[in-house]
């Protein structure tokens, strides 16, 4: 099948209108897939949803929501129960960093709405219907970050480590019944989440290279289907295999001296 017999008629992308998920957008769309844009703000999501109609002539439809609250969630839900979903992208994601006791307890159990709660939601309901028609595709955002302990963002590698376990279970169990799933692991990316998070902190003693987001997506979209886990760049895939040959003192203190040289400079 190509791919949009595989993975349309819609794809549904939270996180589309900037990054990662808006430049996975633009591929789907190029692809003939309609569009489903998740976001939070209307005027945006209005925006780009004008810009993909008119460069590839497909239906994009949007959906004003924060899905770090149920009630919003339930909505995206709700809205999309008469269209037929064959491609999900669960892409929208917040950290917070830092010393994690002097974290705010709601910023941090937001960001566990946003990127477990929901995400795992959708997968389920989804990905069920997607069983049921015998074919579809998942593309679960893990981070480099969910593949070894990374003090300071210590929540969000947590959280990092669930999208990509889930992601490697549900592979094996999806491919049965004709749906693809695959994990795309980015390392740190010029995205406008890139600036919030890593502000103050000097990247280049950090040995992670900074990709493109145009860049990243495609190797995710690429990878859909053909591979179960994508690491975009050499540097970034050699340093998690690296951490995973560690034993885990060794991984945690070098993760927390990187961390200390890049957070006190």
């Amino acid at each position: 099948m190509s791919f949009k017999q595989k993975y349309g008629p819609y794809a549904l992308i939270t996180g589309g209108t900037s990054g990662i998920g808006e430049e996975m957008a633009k591929i789907v769309a190029s692809k003939g897939v309609n569009i489903i844009l998740v976001a939070r703000r209307e005027n945006v999501l209005s925006e780009k949803a004008n810009i993909l109609q008119k460069e590839y002539g497909v239906d994009v439809k949007t959906i004003s929501a924060d899905l770090t609250k149920k009630e919003d969630l339930d909505k995206v839900l709700r809205e999309t129960e008469g269209l037929e979903i064959g491609l999900l992208i669960p892409n929208a994601a917040i950290e917070n960093h830092g010393f994690m006791m002097d974290i705010d307890l709601e910023k941090e159990l937001s960001a566990i709405q946003l990127d477990v709660v929901s995400v795992f939601t959708m997968t389920h309901h989804f990905g069920k219907k997607m069983a049921e028609r015998g074919r579809g595709g998942i593309l679960l955002v893990s981070s480099m970050i969910g593949h070894m302990p990374n003090p300071y963002f210590s929540n969000y590698a947590g959280i990092k480590a669930y999208i990509a376990n889930l992601g490697f279970s549900l592979n094996y169990e999806l491919k049965k019944k004709g749906v693809d799933v695959t994990v795309l692991s980015p390392g740190p990316t010029d995205t406008p989440m890139l600036n919030g998070a890593m502000g103050g902190m000097d990247l280049s003693k950090m040995p992670m290279a900074i990709q493109k987001a145009d860049y990243v997506a495609q190797l995710g979209i690429d990878g859909l289907g053909k591979k179960p886990h994508v690491i975009p760049g050499f540097k970034n895939t050699l340093m998690v295999r690296m951490a995973k040959m560690m034993s885990i003192s060794t991984s945690i203190n070098s993760g927390g001296k990187m961390m200390d040289k890049a957070m006190n400079s």
